[in-house]
């Protein structure tokens, strides 16, 4: 039986899939000129991203299951190393996109061009990051990993409380996601999923 620990992680790259299938979606809007765009939607994506999987998701993986992957085995150290890094430059390029929707809400012709890329190449960037996670590293894991490591790694993941699975949401993302629900057009949000 899988531990729950790694339902818990799949499960937050699920919803953290459903987000970022919306700001594709959204991009997808600003790069077709549509006079829809909706702002409001894209503000409170990349703030979901930040204050999701940027605050709470990524340093449980950084501090609890990478380090006791590391404890067990070196089998794993070259793609921990990737994945760390992966975890500083995706926050960097949050940052990016944020400044980019600034200066394409006050009207810059530039960044309705380059908006649409950037999410696109951060979409493709945050995909191929949690398929190396669930594909190449939970694998080693399992393999590797004691009940006792595994229940200190779900321990700090329950902490997390995803608010796309109503699991004890903490107010700020809770408040993120009902934004992205309503702002979203009937069906997205459900399709994405």
């Amino acid at each position: 039986m899988r531990p729950e620990a790694v339902r818990i992680i799949r499960d937050e790259h699920v919803a953290i899939s459903a987000v970022l299938y919306l700001l594709r979606k959204q991009a997808q809007q600003v790069r077709a000129n549509a006079a829809d765009v909706d702002f409001t939607l894209l503000r409170a994506i990349l703030d979901y991203i930040v204050s999701y999987p940027e605050r709470w998701h990524h340093p449980k993986e950084d501090k609890f299951l990478f380090r006791a992957i590391r404890r067990r085995t070196r089998e794993a150290d070259k793609l921990i190393a990737a994945l760390e890094k992966e975890h500083r430059q995706g926050l960097k390029a949050i940052e990016a996109l944020k400044a980019s929707l600034v200066e394409l809400i006050n009207g810059s012709s530039e960044e309705r061009a380059r908006f649409p890329q950037l999410a696109e190449a951060y979409f493709e960037f945050e995909w191929a990051h949690m398929r190396q996670e669930e594909d190449v590293l939970m694998p080693i894991a399992e393999r590797h990993l004691t009940a006792a490591d595994w229940e200190e790694v779900g321990a700090a993941f329950r902490e997390n409380d995803n608010p796309l699975f109503g699991i004890k949401p903490k107010d700020e993302a809770q408040r993120l996601y009902r934004t992205i629900l309503q702002a979203c057009p009937p069906g997205e949000a459900r399709s994405a999923t």
